[in-house]
């Protein structure tokens, strides 16, 4: 898989997030409509929270709520809070002769910017506004208030 583990599950998260209809959610609910380890998507939505694209409070009527409007968070926004692309800035072997990247290199860091501009233009919104077909598998659901 081209992304990591973190990054979809920080996606999903913030999918899941989009679409509960209070806007709020908890660890527990969401862990279980994205089918997601509880402590690892603690850890997931801690770096979202540092990232400033959710928020979280404590205790009865707490949660994790989104900071940014879904039509105006990316996925590379989403992507580069947990794990952030590693574009090829100079040569990966090291070779101090080597002032350009080389034409494997160059084009494996094209493929790159190519995969930023791409999440770059899309918005969490945008997706969760896709009409949905019978053939494809749905974002995860939250359709009825999350239990706090």
């Amino acid at each position: 898989m081209l992304f990591s583990q973190t990054t979809d599950y920080a996606l999903r998260a913030v999918a899941h997030l989009a679409q509960c209809p209070d806007g709020v959610s908890t660890i527990s609910a969401m862990a279980e409509a994205i089918q997601v380890n509880s402590p690892y998507l603690r850890k997931v939505v801690d770096k979202l929270r540092e990232a400033g694209l959710v928020t979280s409070q404590r205790g009865k009527g707490g949660g994790i709520t989104l900071a940014v409007e879904p039509h105006a968070l990316t996925m590379l926004d989403v992507a580069n809070a947990v794990d952030p692309i590693q574009r090829i800035e100079r040569c990966p072997i090291g070779r101090p002769d080597h002032l350009q990247l080389c034409p494997l290199h160059a084009e494996l860091d094209a493929a790159l910017d190519l995969i930023e501009e791409r999440l770059g233009c899309r918005t969490i919104g945008e997706l969760l506004s896709t009409p949905q077909s019978a053939t494809r598998c749905g974002f995860p659901k939250c359709e009825e208030p999350c239990p706090l």
